[in-house]
């Protein structure tokens, strides 16, 4: 990581020894895993919004279920004894009106969605019995420096002093600061899981959702700028989400509860959404010189 150190996140000393592998066929795993106590599963074939495969289930599932498996069995012979899986809330669905929790029924309707609930049901199946702790987190959009996405979209979008279409102005999205991610995963290792509970689920989130039109303008207060808006007809909305996916995730409302793991370990993230949306612009001012 460059920059500003971020709270919970520690810089990577010099010496630290990398390794570079291919998850899909597990070569090299054993040696990245020698003597680790704990591994931290974020590898995964990501949303692909230009989707060129003929068969993308298929691609995903190479990656985010035979890959996982892999790491799984990597990390068991090698007697880790926490295993952290990065999934998403993709992996419950999308599009639902209610606040959604671990609780609720999993439909997901996208490849990507379908994979990574196969892997949480991978690392459940397998964990099971090893002797290794497996929690799982399931997140919402993760921003924050260095992330690509939305919000850098958006920032760029207002630094130029663009108004920005609204079609839903009280819609509200639930994200997640990279900071606090880190910061949950710290949390959970500092509980010291053991194998001997059932693995464990949790959606993290920043404290508090935001609509559109707080993102815009708390990006535009840390530019300088003075936000603007254009508001568009739901009809317009509607075409426009249909065509494009990025257009649809910021303007719409999608909201998860993170009730469980405060209520379970505690755990109350540390940043705020508007600190967090402050550093991302940081961030993105400093890539600019």
């Amino acid at each position: 990581m460059t920059g500003t150190v971020e709270p919970g996140i520690t810089s990577r000393p010099a010496d630290l020894p990398t390794h570079t592998v291919d998850i899909r066929t597990g070569v090299g795993l054993a040696a990245a895993f020698a003597e680790a106590d704990a591994v931290i599963h974020l590898a995964a074939r990501n949303h692909v919004l230009r989707e060129k495969s003929k068969d993308p289930l298929s691609d995903y599932r190479k990656v985010n279920v035979e890959g996982t498996r892999n790491v799984l069995r990597a990390a068991s012979v090698g007697g880790v004894k926490v295993f952290i899986h990065v999934s998403s809330v993709k992996a419950i669905g999308e599009g639902a009106e209610k606040v959604l929790d671990e609780g609720d029924e999993c439909q997901p309707s996208t490849p990507y969605g379908i994979s990574k609930l196969e892997s949480e049901e991978l690392v459940r199946a397998k964990a099971d019995g090893t002797g290794m702790a497996a929690v799982i987190f399931r997140l919402p959009m993760v921003y924050g420096p260095g992330n690509k996405g939305n919000l850098p979209r958006m920032i760029r979008w207002a630094d130029r002093g663009l108004p920005f279409p609204l079609v839903q102005p009280d819609n509200l999205r639930s994200m997640v600061y990279v900071g606090n991610v880190v910061a949950a995963m710290k949390a959970v290792l500092g509980t010291h899981p053991t194998g001997d509970a059932a693995p464990r689920t949790y959606i993290v989130k920043d404290d508090a959702d935001c609509s559109t039109r707080m993102i815009y303008s708390s990006i535009c207060r840390e530019l300088g700028k003075v936000p603007r808006f254009i508001p568009l007809p739901t009809s317009l909305g509607r075409i426009a989400g249909a065509v494009s996916e990025n257009f649809r995730k910021v303007t719409s409302s999608f909201r998860v509860s993170a009730a469980k793991i405060r209520e379970e370990i505690g755990f109350v993230p540390p940043i705020s959404g508007e600190e967090g949306i402050a550093r991302t612009v940081q961030w993105y001012r400093r890539s600019l010189r």
